[in-house]
């Protein structure tokens, strides 16, 4: 009876494994796009296109701070991250006008999803060529672990492990209730 209770105990917490894995990727409403867009990570100069450059960016009280240079006139347009509320999320935008030799910082207010800021830099000669960049900030200070299926995944092999050691510990300690069968 004891190795039926503990076979059982083991199925439940086998199937809570996958179950948590399913149910964190099921949380990840991620859509994907046929464009693959280069992703700037730090405060290095990121060329736009030919005549836009992003020269620095910094992440500062839930703003993204990012300076532009251009060597002619050039519009671009900015558009930050941000959390989504159900299915849609209300982005920040701004559009700016540079002139030949023109350096200028935008700033925009910008959620953290999945732990880091960012902002799309757009021109139309980017969009032209299919890449245009999107950079992020340095904080990543968000929750521990955020995003994808791997937390569900570890949790649920963490609550496995825990119950399997739990119910083995509880088996050798319950005494010699019940006689051995040889």
């Amino acid at each position: 009876m004891n190795r039926r209770i503990l076979l059982a105990v083991l199925l439940v917490a086998t199937a809570a494994v996958g179950a948590a894995g399913v149910a964190s990727a099921a949380g990840n409403n991620s859509t994907t796009t046929t464009t693959v867009m280069p992703v700037a990570d730090g405060g290095h100069p990121v060329a736009v296109d030919g005549v836009l450059s992003v020269t620095g960016w910094t992440y500062e009280d839930g703003r993204m701070n990012v300076t532009l240079r251009a060597s002619q006139y050039k519009s671009v347009t900015l558009a930050a991250s941000a959390e989504a509320n159900g299915r849609v999320a209300q982005a920040a935008y701004r559009q700016v006008v540079l002139q030949r030799g023109d350096t200028t910082t935008v700033s925009l207010p910008a959620d953290r999803v999945d732990g880091s800021a960012s902002v799309s830099v757009t021109t139309g000669a980017c969009i032209a060529s299919g890449s245009c960049p999107t950079i992020y900030s340095d904080d990543n200070t968000g929750p521990w672990l955020t995003g994808g299926s791997e937390v569900g995944w570890l949790g649920g092999a963490g609550v496995a492990l825990a119950s399997c050691f739990g119910i083995g510990w509880w088996t050798l300690r319950r005494g010699n209730e019940e006689p051995e069968v040889a």
